[in-house]
């Protein structure tokens, strides 16, 4: 057999070479593009799962909302609730706040978590609620254990950051675990979020927060409520979600008391 050239084995060589680097640099385009594949993927299904989370966000919301809201067309039959049964009759009726229109009170503690799920129906209830009525917060005190969350109620009221603040102090209580055992406590958080510190240690031993909160104590008994969270409907009458049978059947018993102090 005759020996091929040696030029013609370097060219065999070289050749050879060539191809197999081709080879190795297809593979690692191949498993590159399929790594961007997965990648964006990946990148397409957060995308997805974080549209669809917003989604259902604004589903919960409409719900809640249209749960809520007033027929103002008055063409559907408000169902007949029993008192005794879906609510409480106040023996004797409290003095409302509200002039002329309907008084549509809550009786809420800031460590309560039933109080605090409540919150989004409150919302929906506040945007919907008819123009002769008026919504009004009031903390609760059923016990020495329940002062400090009508201290905090007052000084947000006297600070004039009631409606800034209120959830953010919920979320802090039961988001973030914040106890709040001291005044200092608080007031720092108060600090955290803008207000002035001095201001705040000075409100918090105010005159006019000792006698809100003492007021609350008496009202409290006044409305005969054994917990929270309740609505109070005109000084009148009372419903909670015992009584009403669900969260969302207090604010159809709510609506069905408003109907009835307006006719």
């Amino acid at each position: 057999m005759k020996k091929l050239p040696a030029i013609l084995v370097l060219v065999i060589v070289v050749a050879a070479l060539g191809y197999y680097l081709l080879s190795e640099q297809g593979k690692d385009e191949i498993a590159l593009t399929a790594n961007s594949s997965t990648q964006i993927a990946q990148i397409d299904e957060k995308v997805v799962d974080q549209s669809e989370s917003a989604q259902k966000t604004e589903i919960v919301k409409t719900e809640v909302t249209e749960e809520h809201a007033h027929d103002e067309s008055h063409e559907h039959e408000i169902q007949e609730y029993v008192a005794g049964e879906h609510y409480v009759v106040i023996d004797k009726p409290v003095d409302t706040q509200t002039g002329d229109k309907v008084e549509v009170r809550e009786l809420f503690w800031y460590y309560c978590g039933h109080c605090y799920n409540l919150e989004p129906y409150i919302h929906a209830m506040e945007a919907t609620l008819t123009d002769e009525a008026v919504f009004v917060r009031q903390p609760s005190v059923l016990g020495d254990g329940w002062v400090n969350g009508a201290i905090f109620f007052y000084v947000l009221k006297d600070l004039g950051e009631l409606d800034r603040l209120h959830t953010p102090l919920f979320d802090a209580i039961h988001k973030h675990d914040i106890k709040f055992n001291s005044q200092e406590e608080f007031v720092n958080w108060l600090s955290d979020n803008g207000v002035d510190r001095d201001k705040a240690n000075t409100i918090f031993t105010s005159f006019s927060v000792e006698s809100n909160v003492r007021k609350a104590i008496a009202d409290t008994r006044k409305y005969q409520s054994r917990g929270v969270p309740t609505l109070v409907v005109n000084g009148k009458y009372w419903v909670d979600a015992m009584h009403a049978g669900s969260i969302v059947g207090i604010f159809k018993v709510v609506d069905y008391l408003i109907e009835k102090e307006l006719r």
